[in-house]
């Protein structure tokens, strides 16, 4: 199974990033704020944790002025990452104080 990531990572190396929208929504106009949220997505899922943006850059990257936005480097290659969890901890179950969410697509 190819990663999403890794396919928009090939696709946005070979400038064919608008191959991963929805046609419909082609039809409106807005391809540089589509490429805009493209670019911005591929910076959070960045191999290295500490090149990815914080929320604070990602809300400012996506509103209404335009910034001047980092290359992004190669995606992470895994799907998800297990991590284990103390039985002593019962109150947290977080080993490093992060969440971990699931996403699925609808």
């Amino acid at each position: 199974m190819t990663d999403e990531g890794q396919l928009a990572w090939r696709l946005w190396n070979e400038g064919r990033e608008m191959e991963l929208v929805d046609p419909s929504l082609m039809e409106r106009g807005q391809t540089e704020g589509i490429v805009r949220c493209i670019h911005v997505g591929l910076l959070c899922v960045q191999k290295d944790p500490a090149d990815r943006p914080t929320m604070s850059f990602v809300v400012l990257a996506l509103g209404s002025d335009p910034i001047t936005l980092p290359q992004p480097k190669e995606p992470a290659f895994s799907l998800c990452k297990m991590v284990p969890v103390h039985k002593s901890s019962t109150t947290d179950p977080s080993v490093n104080q992060m969440t971990v969410s699931g996403i699925l697509p609808r």
